[in-house]
């Protein structure tokens, strides 16, 4: 890589924009390499990096974002994770493998030490399933059983379809519904407002006596049905199989429902719950040089679900945690406070990784001065949203101000993540490492999650943005604020 002071001969005296959230996707600032890497672009073998003049006094984040975008650690570990490791939920034999793979980079990382942390968690077998449309005709429908759900008899189950739109649609034709399977198939806004039919219909469902609920999934893409985890919201509910369709299929239902063609599905699924099991949190970190007691948390979480490889959700996260490290012990650059890389399992589930990391170090809570998360896809860099007051919301900022050539200049407020969130409830400054991620839900939960969804290029950009931003906060001479409490 370019030497430090080669970094700094040049610089650009474009102004550093106001930074009030994710800028347009592809609308990248800095260097011809830097772009060059995003845009997959060739340049001359010693074209100097175009440094902007406000980066002048931040030599040593300079040098990590040229040494991150030219290292191919990131790329292999995650290759590794997603084809040989694979599916691997929580507590099952897949998680076990993922723990062995977390704990073999994080030491070729450079970490000082490496641990588990056990961690009791729930666990879920998805079994073998299909669904087919019976009346007016004979089709297959792809489906995927939504996690925790119960499964069908054994035999399979069949019966009549009524599709609603909404949740009023529901109680306004809750005479219906019995003895029938409840198609929910509301339109895509958001996964805020899409989860909510995943997670809940079986329970609405159940409470007027349908036998089965099937949902538009939760994401888009091309005839794809995507998993998630779902809830009965108490044991007085029957429990009735829950699974995600693709939205071809609940809208083709939808239609012929409509139509009054009285549509007939078959449905078999083999899953069952079994009893909470043994899993672990993978921890690694790079011990502060005149601070260590002080510690910075960045995250992802290690389970995913069984239907693809989990390469966005969360593999590229994890793996970019365990490259930013890498990034610091190659360059030589030991910050002032320790970084703590934490790989949490069960966020699927729940959260159960994180809740048991804030039990077991509830006495050094204080000493826990941010934590990190990335769990929002690998696409091109998009800055950090932050769960704090604006006081450290302007700190971050400014230390984030180096990171615009890799386009992660942008400090707003907004969500940290699941895992970190019982660190953040106990006034800990939460950061959510953002992409442009408007394709994320093309791949979430679904079977198109594999190392193909992963562009290389965005892979180095975003250990490029967070290792700097995590030398830069962990080395920071000042005290980072720590929000008021209310």
């Amino acid at each position: 890589m370019p030497g430090i002071a080669s970094l700094r001969t040049l610089s650009s005296s474009r102004p550093r924009a106001a930074r009030r959230g994710p800028s347009r996707p592809g609308a990248l600032t800095g260097g011809a390499p830097v772009l060059a890497v995003i845009l997959g672009l060739t340049l001359a073998p010693g074209a100097l990096v175009p440094v902007p003049a406000h980066a002048e006094d931040h030599a040593e984040v300079t040098a990590i974002l040229a040494h991150a975008l030219d290292d191919t650690f990131a790329h292999t570990a995650l290759r590794e994770l997603a084809d040989e490791v694979g599916p691997r939920l929580a507590g099952s034999e897949g998680m076990q493998r993922a723990h062995a793979w977390a704990e073999r980079w994080l030491a070729r990382a450079g970490a000082d030490t490496v641990w588990r942390e056990a961690v009791t968690v729930p666990r879920w077998e998805r079994g073998h399933e299909w669904a087919r449309l019976t009346r007016p005709y004979e089709a297959p429908l792809s489906l995927l059983g939504l996690g925790m759900s119960v499964g069908t008899p054994p035999a399979g189950l069949e019966a009549e379809v009524i599709a609603v739109r909404d949740w009023e649609e529901l109680e306004a034709r809750a005479g219906e519904v019995a003895g029938k399977i409840v198609v929910f198939d509301p339109p895509w806004r958001s996964y805020g407002f899409n989860v909510d039919y995943r997670v809940n219909a079986a329970g609405r469902a159940a409470a007027h006596g349908a036998v089965a609920a099937l949902i538009r999934p939760a994401g888009f893409g091309q005839n794809t049905p995507h998993t998630g985890v779902m809830r009965y919201p108490d044991d007085d509910t029957p429990r009735i199989p829950a699974a995600s369709l693709t939205p071809e299929g609940a809208a083709l239902l939808h239609r012929l429902s409509d139509a009054g063609a009285r549509p007939r599905v078959r449905l078999m699924m083999e899953a069952r719950t079994l009893p909470d099991g043994p899993c672990a949190n993978v921890i690694g970190e790079l011990r502060g040089r005149e601070r260590p007691q002080e510690i910075v948390v960045i995250a992802g979480h290690l389970d995913a679900w069984d239907t693809g490889s989990g390469a966005h959700d969360d593999g590229a996260g994890c793996t970019i945690m365990v490259a930013a490290l890498k990034v610091l012990q190659d360059l030589e650059l030991r910050p002032r406070r320790t970084v703590r890389v934490v790989l949490y399992t069960s966020e699927e589930y729940g959260g159960q990784g994180g809740d048991a990391y804030v039990a077991r170090h509830a006495g050094a809570i204080e000493r826990h001065v941010l934590a990190l998360e990335s769990d929002a896809g690998c696409f091109a860099p998009a800055g950090f949203s932050v769960r704090a007051d604006s006081t450290t919301i302007a700190f971050l900022d400014r230390l984030a101000a180096p990171l615009a050539p890799v386009g992660a200049d942008s400090v707003y407020a907004g969500w940290a993540g699941v895992d970190i969130r019982p660190l953040v409830d106990r006034g800990v400054p939460g950061v959510g490492h953002r992409v442009h991620g408007a394709d994320y839900f093309r791949y979430h939960h679904g079977p198109a999650d594999v190392y193909e969804a992963i562009r290389p290029q965005d892979l180095a950009a975003n250990v490029a943005a967070v290792a700097g931003f995590v030398y830069a906060v962990a080395d920071s001479p000042d005290p980072i604020p720590r929000p008021k409490e209310d």
